[in-house]
């Protein structure tokens, strides 16, 4: 009997179809049994799962999507180097730390600016969705053993702090930070961008914090600067200062959200010594302060800390805009080591009047008299900020007139800009403000 062979079948679409479903099944099971999963998602998604530390000079590419899985660590002196354009993703639990040593370089541009975000789809997105990004360095503080908020004591890599006085955590610019601060355990929370014992050859420029859990950003000791710096929709404080910050601000946009966060600014020397030292004493020059809430405090300065506050414009705040705490802060005004000059107050949008006395129990200041004080040295204009100012979603942060003319500096640092002698962070005469192009306003 001759066996006559079956004629082939004719490729149809439906069997490359079923073909092609049955290799990609195969194709993750093996991925699974030889622990390839990581390496096939980045081939397939272009995301790479970042789960385990970096100890080794390392660059992330703007074609790649980096996912952190966990608080990563770059320690080991190690440099991580970030592509402009580039996107940061972060899950639940998950932040990256740069320990004393190691260099984060993260900087973008204007058209192609880096993004550290929510790996949560958009549309639901949140505050605390993930930790942030911190910085640690070798600076001074006034604690001993300091270690930053969020990151296991007993772990080294979260200490900082030294004897160092010149030194670099590394670069950030034309960055934004989007729904960080996770809550590590109760009431201690890491910020949108946490800065720990960093020097002054520290870059920071251009930076937006959006809706962080806790503060936008915190200085624990050292002494970095940071410029055209936008802090939108903190929880808690849009910046925060202790132990011993003194970097200097320039160009500085806060704006709290209804139903959110407290103070623009929160100051402390330390929470335990006010007379601890290095002394908190950060200049800023070049402010603005949008409150949303009556019940929101443009500052809030205490715990012994000093600081020289210039060009400072505030609206949408209630009867205490600038609250000054604690015994020492008469003697410090005194001493000129505590000093605010050119402040306006949005006359239109402030709530009410400035500075009711405190009197009882509501003395916390030792008597010290805030409305004699900034009577002299505040004036009140109204209409300077457009109701868009606090718009949570399109702002518009250009005040609508001049807000006056000042010339005097801190001093003579070249990181100063001395052609912003108007009070504000936004040129009044500008058509383009610094912060059009690379920042985002989205709810979720």
């Amino acid at each position: 009997m001759t066996l006559l062979a079956s004629p082939a079948l004719p490729a149809t679409k439906s069997n490359l179809v079923g073909l092609l479903w049955t290799l990609l099944a195969v194709t993750l099971v093996t991925a699974v049994l030889y622990g390839q999963w990581e390496r096939l998602l980045e081939t397939l998604t272009g995301t790479v799962i970042v789960a385990t530390d970096i100890d080794t000079d390392t660059q992330w590419r703007a074609d790649r999507t980096y996912r952190l899985d966990t608080d990563i660590f770059v320690h080991n002196d190690a440099v991580l180097r970030i592509e402009p354009g580039s996107l940061v993703k972060g899950r639940p639990g998950s932040s990256l730390v740069v320990a004393r040593g190691s260099q984060l370089i993260a900087e973008g541009t204007r058209t192609a600016p880096i993004v550290f975000t929510s790996a949560q789809p958009v549309g639901q997105r949140d505050r605390g969705d993930w930790g942030g990004v911190v910085l640690l360095g070798d600076d001074k503080t006034n604690e001993a053993f300091a270690r930053v908020e969020g990151v296991d004591g007993r772990d080294i890599r979260g200490h900082f702090g030294g004897q160092v006085s010149n030194g670099s955590c590394g670069s950030l610019r034309y960055v934004r930070i989007e729904y960080a601060g996770y809550e590590a355990f109760v009431d201690n929370e890491l910020n949108g961008l946490t800065v720990a014992g960093c020097g002054p050859q520290t870059t920071l420029d251009y930076l937006q914090i959006h809706k962080a859990l806790d503060d936008g950003i915190e200085f624990f000791g050292g002494s970095a600067n940071v410029s055209h710096l936008l802090i939108t929709g903190a929880r808690d404080d849009s910046l925060d200062w202790d132990i011993g910050w003194n970097g200097k601000v320039q160009f500085l946009i806060a704006q709290q959200h209804p139903g959110a966060g407290e103070r623009g600014f929160e100051g402390d020397n330390s929470p335990e010594r006010d007379h601890a030292r290095p002394r908190s004493a950060p200049q800023l020059s070049n402010i603005t302060l949008v409150g949303t809430d009556p019940r929101h405090t443009a500052m809030v300065l205490r715990s012994g800390t000093a600081g020289q506050f210039s060009r400072i414009l505030i609206s949408g705040y209630g009867n205490n805009p600038v609250d000054l705490r604690d015994p020492l802060t008469e003697g410090l005004i005194r001493q000129q080591s505590l000093g605010f000059s050119h402040l306006v107050i949005d006359g239109n949008n402030a709530g009410g009047a400035r500075w009711l006395p405190e009197n009882g129990e509501q003395d916390n200041d030792a008597g010290f008299a805030e409305p004699d004080y900034f009577s002299t040295i505040s004036q009140t204009t109204p209409g300077v900020l457009s109701a868009q100012a606090s718009n949570v979603v399109a702002p518009d942060f250009r005040p609508r007139q001049a807000t006056g003319h000042s010339t005097d500096w801190p001093d003579n640092d070249p990181f100063w800009d001395q052609t912003a002698t108007y009070a504000g962070a936004v040129d009044p005469a500008t058509a383009s403000p610094w912060y059009l192009g690379w920042t985002e306003f989205s709810e979720h």
